[in-house]
């Protein structure tokens, strides 16, 4: 799944939610709404992981290297 910088801040603030003492809080994305609990709090943690490492994943450049050879004769 594909996820956006938009994502990972409402995950981060459904987390400072969860710290602040709000019994329930929910993430909304797309189509998906998704509530959480406060012993879900490490739920939370393991996505915004996951949303960090797709991000990362999709912003890091690919390195491409092109070489030829030729045996000098022309």
């Amino acid at each position: 799944m594909l996820y956006t910088q938009e994502y990972l801040e409402a995950v981060e603030k459904a987390i400072c939610d969860l710290q602040s003492g709000k019994r329930v809080t929910s993430v909304s994305y797309g189509d998906t709404h998704v509530q959480y609990a406060p012993v879900n709090l490490e739920d939370l943690l393991r996505l915004r992981s996951q949303i960090k490492a797709c991000l990362a994943e999709s912003t890091s450049r690919k390195r491409q290297v092109i070489f030829s050879t030729s045996k000098g004769v022309q």
